[in-house]
């Protein structure tokens, strides 16, 4: 499964009012994977798959002073059409 979860982040929220929802998705994972999974699991066929893939950091535990490595997320951006919405997915902002 190469879809793993839906990214949530302000920057994610926003854009999807634009038909575009962030997943992180599998290492290995291609464009074409992504875009037929998404297709199977909600049946919308995606405009585009755009990915990204972001560099861990390293952050220092301080009780004994050593460098956690964090690994490498891939992420994936897939737009569909406007009309087309995940209701599961999209957030609802009620002020």
């Amino acid at each position: 499964m190469s879809l793993q979860k839906p990214l949530i982040s302000e920057k994610a929220i926003y854009t999807q009012s634009l038909g575009k929802y962030t997943f992180v998705v599998d290492k290995d994972a291609n464009k074409d994977q992504i875009a037929t999974e998404f297709k199977q699991v909600f049946g919308i066929t995606p405009l585009a798959v755009n990915t990204v893939t972001i560099k861990g950091k390293v952050k220092t535990n301080w009780k004994n002073r050593r460098p956690i490595n964090k690994p490498n997320v891939k992420k994936a951006i897939i737009t569909v059409g406007k009309d087309k919405k995940i209701d599961m997915l999209t957030l609802k902002n009620e002020k």
